[in-house]
Formats: C-alpha cells, structure tokens, sequence
C-alpha cells in the first residue's frame, strides 16, 4: 500500500511537471544575421542583444507562460546555404517569426516567407516595401526605412545648417550596390524642395570586410570634395568603412560636416568629434528608462563586454517580436497570421525611449518616421536634436 500511494505520487508530480515554469510548445523565432563581412561587427552585437533579451523575458513571465526561442543561424550570404538555413526555420523548426538582418538576404528570401506567409522583420527595410502592405503583408521591420532617415537629414540640413545668404551644399558618399543608392533619388527631389543645392555623388565599389577599400577611394573623393565645396557630406557605409574614411579624413582640413544614417553611425566613431548620425536607436547605456533593463542584463551576465546600438537594437527587436506574440491571441493557439495582425494593432508602442514609439497598420508597415540627430562629442554620442519628423 505504501509503494502503491507513493507511486501515485510520482505520477502526480510528472502530471503537473510541465505546467512548472513554461508550458509547451516553446514559441520559436528564427534570426539569420551575419557575424562576419561587412555586416559581421553589427551583426554579432545585434544577435547578442536579441539573445539576452529572450533571455531576460524568460526569466520573468515569458511570453504568455511560453519560453521565447530565438534560434539564429549565421547569414553567410551565399544563396545555398541561405535557402537551406531558411527551409530550416520554416518546415523543421516552425517558426512563428523571421528577423533578418542584411537587406541583401531579406530582399532574396521575400518571395519565400510571404509564400509561407511568415512575419519578418528586415533591418534596413527599403520604403517600396514598408509602404506597400498590400503587395508585401509579412514584411516589418523596427526602424525608419534608409528614405525616411535620409529625409530627415535633408530636414535637418535645411533649417539647422546655420548658412546664410546661400543655399547649402550637399553630396551622398556610400556603397555602389543597389540597397546603398535605392532611397537617393527620391531624396535629392526632396532635398530640392527645402532649398539644398546637390553636388556629384561618390560610390565606393567593391567594400572588403576590413574596409581596406575605402582607403584607396580617398584620392577621387577628396578631388570631387575640393571641387564642389560641400557644406555636408551624407554618408551610407559600415560603421567600420566610416572608421576607415574618418581616419583619412582627419589628415586634412577640410571644412565639410559629415552626417552618418544609422548603419554608419555607432560608437565605433566615437574617436571623431563633430561627426552626426541620424540615428533612432539609442546608444548603449543612453539615459532612458528601456536602458534600464540593459544595463542589468549585461552587468549580470557580462559586464566585462563593452557594447553599441547594434546590441540595442537586437534587444528591442526581440521585445517587440515577443509584445507581437502576446498580442496575438494566445488563449486560441498561437499562429503566424495571428502575429501579422497584432503586428498592425500596433499603435505608439513605447520602448522606453530605445527607439521612437512604434505604429504599425494595415496600410503602411513603417514603425515611425522619426529620428533624432546625434553627435560626438568628448568620446561619446550625444543627443544633437530632439526627434525630428517627416510625413508619412
């Protein structure tokens, strides 16, 4: 009698094991970032950010009792390998939600996960397809698309250049692939409409992962700069390419502002004091209240690391990813179409000041169209301008 009421014991205790902590399913998200070329320093402090903040919000209440499962897989940006890693998010991991980092990808993957109707988020959306919910329903992505952001630069330029009596001068210097040029156009038309005068563009081919390229680029960039004169230069590279130009540039004397979007601008510049960025996430260790749980997170599991926004911005993504999940209905089973439409309830979802708030409709799937300038100064990134807007 004794073994029989002991055994029933045990039984009763494996019974209610799995409602101890999460229950099951955990809810899984795959994650493809690079952690080596040109996108490879961002890359890895991103997905450190999304897995410490999964981690973080496991430790609490998880996502509706479930555990979050981030599972990232290192974009190698070879099409093989690519399809293969998303063939395994999708049909053996099934996952409920895609984060890519690199455009590149995103853009070549498009086609499959709205196939499968997965929502994704891209880092650096192009605004055709944030704009465009009805062609592109699954794509999202947490910050202002590359045309927004350089719209506000042009903002900027126009009413805080402090030029009197003349039109200020601006040229473009980036990358020549597609995705660095795609928002150029649309931005010099409006840059001419606020009354910018536009000087020759400057392309650099070819980028290697050390950004050795750049340097050999500096010849013909200072002959096009010294030609036409610029006030401001805007700069679309890598943070480390920026590193490399800045490093060239602080040799000479000249006068021309430089202002970075916001994959050129972390604090890898912090050595370059004047250098802007239009920029919309939080630097590391910024004083806002969303820092807060940052800060305990990395002092608690590695204090020693040092971090930048990147990091920020993969622990931001993966709180809005989990916020979406929670959103989406739980209580009748958890499913990709469920996360899509939570996804466009969104409406001023605050992030404590780690990005602007964020609102997603049905109609355009942009979070914001607003950024703040920063800039450098003293070894650090400092908040130049409050958030400045343009329309949608």
């Amino acid at each position: 009698m004794k073994k029989f009421c002991i055994l029933i014991l045990v039984i009763g205790f494996l019974t209610i094991l799995p409602c101890i902590g999460f229950s099951q399913p955990v809810l899984k998200v795959g994650a493809l970032i690079p952690y080596i070329g040109r996108w490879g320093d961002s890359g890895r402090e991103c997905a450190k950010g999304m897995l410490d903040a999964a981690r973080w919000i496991n430790q609490r209440e998880g996502v509706s009792g479930k555990k979050l499962d981030i599972t990232l897989i290192d974009d190698i940006s070879q099409v093989t390998e690519t399809m293969a890693a998303y063939r395994k998010l999708n049909e053996a991991d099934r996952i409920l939600v895609l984060y890519v980092y690199a455009t590149e990808t995103g853009m070549a993957l498009l086609p499959h996960f709205h196939y499968d109707r997965i929502p994704t988020f891209i880092s650096t959306l192009p605004s055709q397809f944030a704009t465009n919910p009805s062609k592109y329903p699954y794509v999202f992505s947490v910050t202002p698309t590359p045309l927004d952001l350089a719209k506000i630069a042009m903002l900027f330029i126009s009413e805080k250049s402090g030029i009197k009596g003349r039109k200020p001068k601006v040229i473009f210097i980036g990358s020549s692939d597609h995705f660095g040029r795609h928002f150029l156009d649309e931005t010099k038309e409006y840059a001419k409409t606020l009354g910018i005068d536009i000087g020759p563009d400057i392309w650099i081919s070819d980028l290697s992962s050390t950004g050795d390229k750049v340097a050999q680029h500096i010849p013909s960039l200072f002959a096009t700069i010294t030609a036409y004169h610029p006030d401001f230069a805007y700069l679309s590279l890598t943070s480390k390419e920026t590193f490399s130009l800045m490093q060239e540039i602080k040799k000479t004397d000249l006068k021309t502002k430089w202002i970075c979007n916001r994959r050129a601008f972390d604090e890898n510049l912090i050595s370059f004091d004047g250098v802007l960025g239009v920029q919309p996430i939080s630097p590391f260790g910024e004083e806002v209240p969303g820092m807060a749980g940052i800060k305990e997170a990395h002092q608690r599991w590695h204090p020693y690391d040092s971090h930048t926004l990147s990091y920020v911005e993969g622990w931001v993504t993966a709180q809005v990813i989990s916020e979406a999940l929670k959103r989406s209905r739980p209580e009748q089973g958890f499913s990709r179409e469920k996360v899509r439409f939570a996804l466009e309830g969104f409406k001023d979802f605050v992030t404590g000041g780690l990005t602007p708030p964020l609102t997603f409709t049905a109609k355009d799937h942009r979070p914001n169209v607003e950024s703040r300038i920063f800039i450098v100064k003293d070894g650090k990134l400092l908040r130049h301008t409050g958030f400045i807007s343009v329309a949608r």
